[in-house]
């Protein structure tokens, strides 16, 4: 395997990947990065830990196995083991570390849209840009940071240009000009506030008397409505799983990975959240409400689901679903869909279903399954396609990123 001598690494964001790491290793053909293309290497990561390796066409098999707790490789071709560790893994490139060295190997993806046939250089610009990992050399590194500022300076130059045209053009009109400017001035305020509050969205309260805890025969009572709304049509505030106050909206351009994972809860970077955020200060409902309201469980989410008849209908022209236990007794859930934050866009499927309710709880145990994106677990019911797009409802537990802001229904133990 072909290895380069890096005497300096910069590292934004360590091992900053967004898939499953195995998943991404087995996913795809590994081509070993060579200058020398009259060399071509590959490798096939199989699923019962073989690794077919390739070189020109000539194959063998070694063994290779992931280790979770310092993100690395072991490589055995039964005349050496390496033990090699993931500073980047995505879907296009993979970068290796041999352990206490500085030589790193780089594994491109044999499809991959972006580093097609590239060079050297081609994967230092890739890595600064996409991975925020800096192996540029100094020559790079000033063109790059030259590339910024020039970038930088244009944007306040631009703006300066346009403060002094409205400036000018204010000076030279008369009265009527005066009011259209005002007008025109006005409307882009309006615009600029509607985009603001796109990124700072109005918290609503539940009043205390809109607090009702409805006994279905479940083993817990599940709220009448939605976390900040008053009743159980409204959809009610959007959180960010473990980020109680709602107003930490996720924006998708020009955040890195690296610190959107030190949020939703906010924590010390490299250290994962916490399985369970119920009865904790993280807890939506827990801090919203008070009292003995909290979020959810993914079993208590699930025994809703099971135990629990569930009627598609509309209420005042609003899709909801109602809810009914065992004994009789029924909850309303609207259709809110989710809010993401890329561009400000709610997330609704338009005149079908969309109901997304956060549990308490992540998806996996991160202690004991390694699952990269450490996802929430959250409820859905709704529309969806089977084969042939033939619409069904559906229901079930699934998984959705924590920036993603949702709907939270609180329970309070019988």
């Amino acid at each position: 395997m072909k290895t380069y001598l890096i005497n300096s690494i910069k590292q934004v964001s360590v091992n900053s990947q967004s898939w499953d790491t195995i998943s991404t290793l087995k996913a795809q053909e590994w081509i070993v990065y060579n200058e020398d293309i009259s060399q071509v290497e590959k490798f096939l990561f199989i699923d019962d830990k073989k690794l077919l390796v390739s070189v020109n066409g000539k194959s063998s098999y070694s063994k290779w196995e992931y280790i979770k707790v310092n993100s690395s490789l072991i490589i055995d071709d039964e005349i050496n083991k390496y033990l090699l560790k993931i500073v980047v893994c995505n879907k296009d490139i993979i970068v290796l570390n041999v352990d206490s060295t500085n030589d790193y190997s780089f594994l491109i993806n044999s499809k991959s849209s972006v580093l097609r046939n590239p060079t050297y250089a081609d994967i230092q610009w890739y890595l600064i840009r996409n991975c925020g990992v800096d192996i540029l050399n100094e020559q790079q590194r000033k063109q790059f940071a030259d590339e910024k500022r020039i970038e930088d300076e244009k944007k306040r130059k631009e703006q300066k240009e346009k403060e002094l045209e409205q400036k000018k053009l204010f000076k030279g009109l008369g009265i009527a000009a005066g009011i259209a400017l005002v007008i025109f001035i006005a409307i882009t305020s309006l615009n600029n506030y509607l985009e603001y509050k796109k990124r700072h969205p109005t918290i609503y309260n539940t009043e205390e008397h809109n607090k009702i805890a409805v006994d279905l025969g479940l083993s817990v009572k599940w709220a009448s409505c939605n976390i900040g709304a008053n009743n159980p049509e409204e959809f009610g505030n959007y959180y960010g799983w473990g980020e109680p106050t709602g107003t930490d909206v996720f924006e998708y351009t020009g955040t890195p990975v690296g610190e959107l994972n030190k949020r939703f809860p906010n924590r010390t970077y490299g250290t994962p959240p916490p399985f369970s955020i119920v009865n904790t200060s993280n807890d939506i409902a827990k801090r919203n409400w008070g009292g003995e309201w909290r979020m959810p469980t993914k079993e208590e989410a699930q025994e809703l689901l099971d135990k629990c008849k569930i009627v598609f209908t509309t209420s005042d022209g609003r899709k909801i679903v109602k809810i009914v236990g065992p004994n009789g007794n029924f909850i309303l859930l609207p259709s809110a869909g989710f809010f993401d934050g890329t561009g400000g866009n709610w997330k609704l499927k338009y005149d079908k279903y969309s109901i997304y309710i956060y549990t308490g709880e992540l998806f996996y145990d991160v202690s004991t399954y390694e699952y990269a994106d450490n996802q929430a677990a959250y409820i859905f019911i709704g529309d969806s396609y089977e084969e042939g797009y033939k619409q069904v409802k559906v229901k079930g537990i699934s998984s959705i990123e924590r920036y993603r802001m949702l709907p939270v229904r609180a329970v309070m133990s019988k």
